[in-house]
């Protein structure tokens, strides 16, 4: 392909701050197809509280005086079960590859998420082997030169997995203080995916030395929302996903075969509501405690996208297109 045919426009931003609605709008502007980077919204049956909000793909479409009802394609929601392991190379390998089926219809390859890891090993090019991805079935398989990197993971997870919290995060605390400094401390997903990098590459995440920039031209635009104006926002999305039958759906989950310790691994409305549902918490703490933690989790998400001083900041939807038009249109 033409280098002037490399580009993906990628769109960050903390939870709640309007993301797939720009995301939509670019792509049903440019021809675009969206590209998910959000951690939780690979698995299929966590819908409400992930927020995946599929209705607003749809989008309607006039023409010879008749409407009729558009789906703007989307891609990495709702491939993985609950109950599989979904790692940061999956996710790397598997966006790779929807972007350059994207590009090569000659569409707009648009991503949007706001889990700051998905996004840096997708732009920064990190080296994430294929074969992080061994030890269950998968579409992508494993090589057989990579049994030695195959025998790492193995040995990594042995020795992660049993562990619980603390000792966790004391060893993310040594081996990598500056993620350490930005990261979740109470989601354990996050923090054993974090140490998987430095087990499985020998660097921690932070200090990356094996980065390969991928074959694209990026342009990162975030999104910039005042923080009372971010709370209210989390405030009224709660009650929504609350009234939705987010507790249903995760009691759902559990009666389904997933384990109180995994869903409580997939953090805030999932750590939260599990609690409630173990009656660890009453309903009062659960709404009152999931805000404040939703809140703190925006905070950290802005904390890691600041330090990419690549990301063009912008707080409407005509500087988000005008930027893209701009991109689009260069050399």
């Amino acid at each position: 392909m033409k280098a002037v045919n490399q580009k993906v426009i990628v769109i960050v931003g903390p939870t709640s701050s309007g993301k797939t609605k720009l995301a939509v709008r670019l792509a049903r502007r440019f021809g675009g197809e969206i590209v998910s980077a959000d951690s939780r919204q690979v698995y299929r049956g966590m819908d409400i509280g992930t927020g995946k909000d599929l209705q607003d793909y749809a989008i309607k479409q006039i023409a010879n005086r008749e409407s009729r009802i558009v789906t703007i394609p989307y891609h990495l929601i709702d491939v993985v079960s609950p109950k599989q392991q979904f790692t940061v190379a999956d996710y790397q390998h598997r966006a790779y590859r929807a972007i350059d089926d994207i590009l090569s219809r000659g569409r707009l390859p648009i991503v949007c998420g706001g889990t700051g890891l998905y996004i840096t090993v997708l732009t920064e090019g990190y080296v994430l082997p294929k074969s992080q991805i061994a030890n269950r079935k998968s579409p992508f398989g494993a090589a057989q030169g990579d049994l030695k990197f195959t025998e790492r993971l193995q040995i990594a997870r042995r020795k992660l997995s049993p562990l619980s919290l603390p000792p966790l995060l004391s060893r993310l605390k040594k081996i990598d203080p500056e993620t350490y400094r930005v990261i979740d401390k109470k989601n354990r997903r996050r923090v054993q995916r974090a140490l998987e990098i430095f087990y499985l590459t020998g660097r921690p995440k932070s200090e990356q030395p094996g980065k390969q920039k991928p074959p694209y031209r990026f342009l990162l635009l975030g999104i910039a929302v005042p923080k009372t104006t971010l709370h209210r926002r989390i405030h009224r999305r709660l009650l929504q996903r609350l009234d939705q039958g987010m507790i249903a759906e995760i009691s759902r989950l559990h009666r389904q075969g997933v384990s109180w310790k995994k869903l409580e691994s997939f953090g805030l409305e999932y750590r939260w509501v599990a609690q409630y549902l173990q009656k660890k918490i009453i309903r009062e703490q659960l709404a009152a405690g999931l805000e404040k933690a939703i809140q703190q989790f925006s905070k950290r998400q802005m904390t890691w996208f600041k330090r990419d001083k690549t990301i063009r900041w912008i707080t409407t939807a005509g500087q988000a297109a005008a930027a893209a038009r701009r991109f689009i249109s260069s050399e």
